[in-house]
């Protein structure tokens, strides 16, 4: 199993120096000088819990092994010069969890998934039982220093003998709108399909033991963004089926 040690880490919190750990612990300076810069390299038990009984933590608190977050932490080292990882990058395994929560208040729990070096990612619904059912892409971009997070395939479809789409729609917008805030993005675009013909999600229907009426859209009332302070973009080439909703928040990456 791979695991990344937090050593470096927790010396800083406890103002140690390699030369100080060295004298209180018994581990020899290069050992630690390994640890410490090798941080993907497993370390051997035996060190580990010398250190846990010098740094009074547990082994646990030594080593990370999720592997998601592994991933991650490597891969914004590889990248660091790039702009899109200056700012505590929007697709990292901590936001991402942010974007959970706040779709969950909007009712619906969701798996959230990056890829792409962490330009993109995607969002589904966990659960096929839930009253709203989800799936959407986004896409960060950078141009001429500014961010923006793009909302594509815009999906959504709910179980209307309990719940309003328009509403639904709405609140996912709003929390959208709340994420891009929270990390700083200057701006968010819907690229959303100008096909408004009700569609019956028989699947969803067939799933459910309850009283179930799924039903969807591929577009989304224009109203949906205009009261949400979302301008129209002119530079769709594919107006007849596909319009642009854009909101600025803030105008460079330093802001």
């Amino acid at each position: 199993m791979k695991y990344k040690n937090n050593l470096k880490k927790l010396m800083e919190e406890n103002n140690l120096s390699q030369y100080r750990l060295d004298k209180i612990c018994g581990l020899c300076i290069n050992t630690i000088r390994k640890i410490v810069n090798n941080p993907y390299h497993n370390t051997n038990l035996k060190s580990l819990s010398i250190l846990a009984e010098v740094l009074d933590c547990s082994i646990k608190d030594l080593i990370e092994d999720d592997p998601e977050k592994i991933y991650y932490e490597r891969t914004a080292e590889k990248y660091k010069e790039n702009p899109l990882f200056h700012h505590n990058q929007v697709f990292s395994p901590e936001n991402l969890n942010y974007l959970r929560n706040l779709l969950l208040q909007v009712g619906v729990s969701c798996k959230v998934s990056s890829y792409g070096r962490y330009k993109t990612a995607s969002v589904k619904n966990e659960y096929e039982l839930s009253s709203i059912q989800l799936d959407f892409n986004l896409r960060l971009l950078n141009i001429n220093n500014r961010s923006i997070l793009q909302v594509a395939n815009f999906y959504v479809s709910v179980n209307q003998v309990l719940l309003n789409e328009a509403i639904i729609k709405d609140a996912f917008i709003k929390a959208l709108e709340k994420y891009v805030l929270k990390l700083h993005i200057n701006e968010i675009e819907f690229f959303i399909d100008q096909d408004f013909e009700r569609k019956t999600d028989n699947y969803s229907n067939s799933q459910s033991e309850l009283p179930a009426d799924f039903c969807y859209t591929l577009g989304s009332d224009s109203n949906l963004f205009i009261q949400n302070n979302f301008e129209r973009s002119p530079f769709s080439k594919f107006e007849d089926f596909q319009i642009i909703w854009k909101k600025t928040l803030s105008s460079s990456l330093t802001e």
